[in-house]
């Protein structure tokens, strides 16, 4: 998969309670039909790497659920998150879609509304 966005690949730790060695690496994001997918590595001693893709539909930066320039952190929070809770019996999908109640949530959390006084 190329990646459509410009820049240098970062690749961040992911820390758990138990001491595992695994990074996430932003392999960039692609436009389809559907909205944009955010690609990912993960990459862990223990393991083969794993590619995960998160599709945002476009409808939700058309109606400014979310801004651009944030898609692709919300995408890797939720990969980090569902990190944590993978098990060997309930391994992560490869692919899944951003939804609204997860919009909403990043959107109270990281760009709240202002209060006007």
């Amino acid at each position: 998969m190329a990646p459509a966005s410009a820049g240098a690949t970062q690749l961040r730790p992911l820390a758990k309670k138990v001491h595992l060695s695994i990074q996430i690496q932003y392999l960039g994001f692609q436009l389809k039909p559907r909205g944009r997918d955010y690609a990912y590595r993960v990459l862990n001693s223990k393991a083969e790497a794993r590619e995960f893709t998160f599709t945002i539909p476009n409808q939700a930066f058309l109606d400014k659920q979310i801004p651009y320039q944030d898609a692709a952190a919300l995408c890797y929070n939720k990969l980090e998150k569902e990190l944590l809770t993978e098990t060997a019996e309930a391994p992560l999908r490869r692919h899944s879609t951003i939804t609204d109640q997860e919009l909403d949530a990043y959107r109270e959390k990281y760009r709240p509304a202002r209060k006007r006084g």
